[in-house]
């Protein structure tokens, strides 16, 4: 490809760089780099890619500008149309335009495409040409169009990503991402004057927040700004912050707002494309994957599958990677808007959203020993198929991806009024709150969940989740709120006849004597915790029960004791891995306040090894604390030094109150 400047000969139909162009300096550059050198057998195709209002055609144009020189015998320029309310343009249409641009008579034009598009070929055989194609619906919309001329440069801008003209015509795809924040603020400051902007500085970058870094978004708030000098931005701001107003904020009475941008794209997709769309725009977290799309409108997963990939296709959906997609905030409120005034739908969408999440969670309730028996769930619209996980590690990861989404499912079920769905997947999340902890989350979600539970009207369900609330308060220090908690779950617990929901408020309020350091209480406590698993007949919560009573004698300076409860509780708890491990690290503690270093570091071994496995870093940190006691014990400060400093960023990550005591501990060394 010729590099050099030529003197200018041909037509030069390349529309102007818009007022404000912005930024895009990254892109320029990777332009430019993509750019053949000689040798080439075709014309250079470059495809700018992206959704509606993202600033493709001021790329392009901006580009083509910039390379004008080096293309003496002609610039042509077509709206393609391909998202435009008039329909595509024609290749006859396109091709009789760039023919006349280039010098052919119009009575020397066929009719016949086919015949149009070899005499196209033939005129710019030996002329190399810039080309810019914009707006492109399709590959076979752009194929006729493209020179013969191996020295001829093809721009292509398209919301799609035209997969056929990359592979077969090695077109380079440069896609297109919003502006960041001091880019959105560079075009707003251009647009109405950086002095505007500056005084009220703060609400620029709010709106520049708001318009999501889309560009047609930025220059709609830019022309409603200009229009009324004496508007402040604060006006705009304002407006925009109320989301049921941001779309028809950034529209105007002109075909180039926002919105009108959206529909473009919208209108063009088949109906089944067009209601996953508008029931997405209802899904509560994030992001999202191939389920839950397929479970919103009830499709099998592989045409779920399809109609995600159109939707990426036309620029309303973002593709993440692996299988995971994402709105942009405005395309979001766009298909939100499309079943506005349709509850019934609506209604419909949500909860087959929320069914899917629950319905997928609960198949990992096999990653802990259940500590209560469950409450039944009756599906409205239960899914064909439940994922199944090979692993623990995959069942606990598929929690960690999703668990900004199951946040926002616990919290749509309670605003949409759905309070046993609600309660119900707040309880599915324990797992991944007793492995991973995430306290601020939990009690987040439990919280939420008594709310739902009372509103539902069981009190097991709500003294489930008040134990739940319990456990993060007391996993953060939050003792007082903890107990408060505690309380009122042993009391609906009652109420209900509950009484092994009520073994796990004992054991709560036991559990926070024990933090705090009230070890003749929290002796006191886990002794009727004991009892009553007991009299329930429930071997399992006995073996907690001796876990925490040895624990606390631990403390109390009752090594025999403790090494008696903790021994049972092992045993007791064979084949629940999790706290068979648990009373081993209590164990070994014990052992080594008896002075017995070697079986102590047997039992821990084998705990640390567990933990490890199971993903839960908490109980891998109170191992490693563990294991730098031992090494005290034996005289081995830097050893104990170097167990304490891998425990301590676990801790201080979890927001766990273990923390400060190790601080000491490692000050005290």
């Amino acid at each position: 490809m010729r590099l050099t400047r030529q003197v200018s000969s041909g037509p030069r139909q390349l529309p102007p760089v818009p007022a404000h162009f912005t930024n895009r300096t990254a892109e320029l550059t990777l332009l430019e780099d993509l750019l053949p050198r000689e040798g080439a057998d075709g014309p250079a195709v470059h495809l700018i890619s992206g959704q509606g209002g993202i600033g493709k055609t001021a790329l392009a144009t901006a580009w083509g500008r910039h390379l004008g020189d080096r293309f003496p015998d002609g610039h042509l320029w077509a709206d393609l149309g391909g998202f435009s309310t008039n329909g595509p343009l024609s290749a006859n249409e396109a091709l009789g335009r760039f023919l006349r641009a280039l010098g052919v008579p119009p009575e020397g034009l066929p009719a016949d495409v086919e015949e149009l598009t070899a005499l196209f070929r033939t005129t710019t055989a030996e002329r190399p040409l810039l080309l810019l194609l914009d707006n492109a619906a399709s590959t076979e919309q752009v194929l006729p169009l493209l020179p013969a001329c191996a020295e001829s440069l093809v721009i292509v801008t398209s919301r799609r990503r035209l997969g056929r003209l990359q592979t077969e015509h090695r077109a380079k795809l440069i896609e297109l991402a919003p502006f960041g924040s001091a880019h959105s603020a560079e075009l707003l400051g251009r647009a109405v004057g950086a002095e505007r902007v500056g005084a009220e500085a703060d609400q620029a970058r709010a709106i520049a927040d708001l318009c999501g870094g889309l560009p047609i978004a930025l220059t709609t708030v830019s022309a409603k700004l200009a229009g009324r000098p004496k508007m402040s931005l604060e006006k705009i701001a304002t407006e925009l912050g109320k989301e049921y107003r941001r779309l028809a904020t950034l529209s105007t009475k002109e075909a180039q707002s926002v919105e009108a941008s959206f529909n473009l794209s919208y209108d063009e997709l088949p109906s089944d494309a067009a209601a996953l769309y508008a029931a997405l725009g209802l899904h509560p977290g994030p992001d999202f994957g191939v389920g839950v799309a397929a479970a919103s409108i009830a499709v099998r997963e592989e045409v779920a599958d399809d109609l995600l990939d159109q939707l990426v296709d036309v620029g309303l959906l973002i593709d993440r990677g692996d299988d995971r997609y994402t709105f942009h905030d405005l395309a979001r409120l766009h298909a939100k808007e499309k079943t506005a005034g349709n509850e019934y739908d609506r209604d419909i969408a949500v909860r087959r959203m929320l069914e899917w999440y629950l319905f997928t969670a609960s198949a990992t309730a096999d990653l802990t020993t259940p500590d209560q028996d469950a409450i039944p769930y009756r599906y409205e619209y239960r899914p064909s198929t439940r994922a199944s996980f090979d692993t623990h590690e995959e069942a606990l990861d598929w929690l960690e991806l999703e668990r900004e989404n199951l946040i926002a499912a616990v919290e749509t079920a309670h605003e949409w009024q759905l309070p046993e769905l609600g309660w119900q997947l707040a309880a599915a999340m324990w797992p991944l709150f007793l492995l991973r902890k995430h306290y601020p989350d939990f009690l987040r979600v439990s919280e939420i969940a008594v709310q739902c539970a009372q509103a539902w009207g069981n009190a097991s369900a709500e003294a489930l989740m008040r134990n739940r609330s319990g456990a993060a308060c007391r996993g953060t220090g939050r003792y007082d709120d903890a107990v408060r908690h505690y309380l009122a779950g042993r009391d609906a617990a009652r109420t209900a006849g509950d009484h092994v929901v009520e073994i796990r408020s004992v054991e709560g309020l036991g559990l926070v004597a024990l933090q705090q350091g009230r070890l003749d209480e929290a002796i006191e406590w886990f002794t009727e915790d004991h009892l009553l698993s007991e009299r329930q007949n429930r071997p399992h919560d006995v073996g907690l029960a001796l876990i925490n009573l040895g624990a606390t004698r631990v403390r109390a300076g009752q090594a025999e004791a403790a090494i008696a409860d903790l021994t049972r509780a092992r045993d007791v708890l064979d084949g629940d891995d999790y706290n068979v491990a648990r009373a081993r690290i209590e164990l070994g503690r014990a052992l080594t306040a008896s002075g017995d270093l070697a079986a102590a570091r047997a039992e821990l071994e084998q705990a640390h090894a567990t933990m490890e496995s199971s993903g839960s870093r908490f109980e891998v940190a109170r191992a490693l604390f563990a294991f730098g006691e031992i090494a005290e014990a034996d005289g081995e400060p830097e050893e104990a030094r170097r167990f304490y400093d891998r425990a301590l960023p676990i801790f201080v990550g979890l927001g766990r109150p273990e923390a400060d005591a190790l601080r000491t501990r490692l000050e005290q060394l």
